[in-house]
């Protein structure tokens, strides 16, 4: 059965990597700390920002931003794509959520957040969510921390959330994946107890002043981001298209598309742009978004919980 890690054999380098145990590393590559004095807490309002593509990340951050609110913070809510960045300095805090694609933090929230104004010493912290257990995790987190300090945020935290993966590979085949298949009843009721604790860390952290200090270990998955994973599984993933007659026209693939590579009109998908998120044969309603994988069509994760009667716990809080 193919899964997730067939990628890696077109690669001699990736393939030693996972040769190694996916445990963290001993050495350093990155140290992320503090490089301007903590801005004091002054309004009260803190923004909770994700990005989300099969809604995993998108409810633990709703759900820390609820969290947040009862620990006397006014919080602005919102998937990245739809903020508008205007005076960031209005925030006593910034949590950015993102899920690890190819064991990194996506190039998307790389790029949005390169493209924040000076954050001049507002507290920053970072969550990530992930098909696991083995996704690099703790560096991804660790890459978004690492972004914000460079726009002079301080880093307060850093958390991880496991879900059950939505990478379509792990299900191609005549088998799902073991690990996919037993992490399938994730996020649970313990996953968010872990939100709600980060919640109540991070207004700790602030109320008391104190900043963190984070590191990237040197791990067989971070290596692997070294030799183009995205590169390699379109080397596997063929036929990448819109088919016309089963489109409805919702646009869903457009909104979810991080790359800009459909043009929906012309049922067109500029495969060359595409980053490979999946988001697109994930979220089409309508099953439209075609992909062969093996000579075998691709199943999207929106069809194929549907077709295993699985569904995703929600947070109480949220209903």
């Amino acid at each position: 059965m193919k899964n997730r890690r067939d990628f890696i054999k077109a690669g001699a380098v990736t393939a030693v990597a996972l040769s190694v145990p996916a445990t963290a590393g001993c050495i350093t590559i990155k140290k992320v700390a503090p490089q301007v004095p903590m801005k004091p807490r002054e309004t009260g309002n803190a923004l909770v920002l994700w990005y989300s593509q099969t809604g995993y990340t998108r409810r633990h951050g709703r759900l820390l931003a609820a969290r947040l609110e009862t620990h006397g913070y006014m919080v602005t809510a919102s998937e990245i794509r739809d903020f508008r960045v205007r005076d960031m300095e209005r925030f006593d805090l910034v949590v950015i959520g993102s899920p690890v694609f190819y064991y990194d933090t996506p190039d998307y929230v790389k790029t949005w957040i390169r493209a924040l104004p000076d954050l001049k010493g507002t507290p920053v912290a970072a969550y990530v969510t992930f098909g696991g257990p083995e996704g690099n995790q703790d560096n991804a987190a660790c890459s978004i921390l690492d972004l914000l300090t460079q726009k002079n945020g301080v880093p307060v935290g850093a958390r991880t959330f496991m879900n059950m993966s939505s990478f379509p590979l792990a299900w191609a085949g005549a088998e799902v994946d073991k690990k996919t298949w037993k992490s399938r009843h994730l996020p649970d009721g313990e996953t968010y107890d872990r939100v709600r604790e980060y919640a109540r860390f991070l207004t700790e952290q602030l109320e008391t002043g104190n900043a963190s200090e984070f590191s990237k270990q040197l791990t067989a998955r971070e290596m692997v981001t070294w030799v183009a994973p995205i590169y390699w599984t379109k080397k596997l993933v063929h036929n990448h298209s819109i088919t016309e007659k089963e489109c409805i026209n919702c646009g869903t693939c457009v909104e979810k598309c991080p790359a800009d590579a459909i043009d929906l009109p012309d049922y067109y998908v500029d495969t060359h742009a595409c980053v490979l998120c999946f988001g697109c044969i994930n979220n089409c309603p309508a099953g439209a978004v075609y992909m062969e994988y093996g000579g075998d069509r691709l199943v999207g994760y929106r069809d194929f919980m549907e077709k295993n009667s699985l569904t995703v716990t929600e947070p109480e809080e949220l209903g």
